[in-house]
């Protein structure tokens, strides 16, 4: 009986924060459709989950990842950077708009 590796044990629990975290927000995005009280909730588990898609990401980059950034197609990397920096701008958004202005 082979042991399970501890990185597919992060990707899993990475993968269970995404998921977990953007099916709460898509919830709480209906109930806000009929309740504006959980605009508020809403914003804040979008922010949320684009943390832990940064984090995932930067994990799977720096931990998972074989061989060399460079090699990888600019297709690839082009993505990449675009989620990548989708998700910090959303957080970033997020914790200006609510603790700045």
């Amino acid at each position: 009986m082979e042991k399970e590796p501890k990185s597919s044990k992060a990707i899993m629990t990475f993968g269970i924060l995404v998921m977990g975290s953007a099916i709460l927000t898509a919830f709480l995005y209906l109930i806000s459709t009929k309740n504006p009280d959980f605009i508020g909730k809403t914003r804040f588990m979008f922010a949320l989950t684009s943390v832990f898609g940064v984090s995932f990401q930067i994990y799977m980059k720096e931990f998972r990842a074989t061989g060399n950034w460079k090699e990888l197609p600019i297709a690839f990397r082009f993505i990449w950077w675009v989620i990548f920096a989708g998700n910090a701008l959303n957080f970033i958004e997020y914790v200006i708009s609510t603790f700045i202005l």
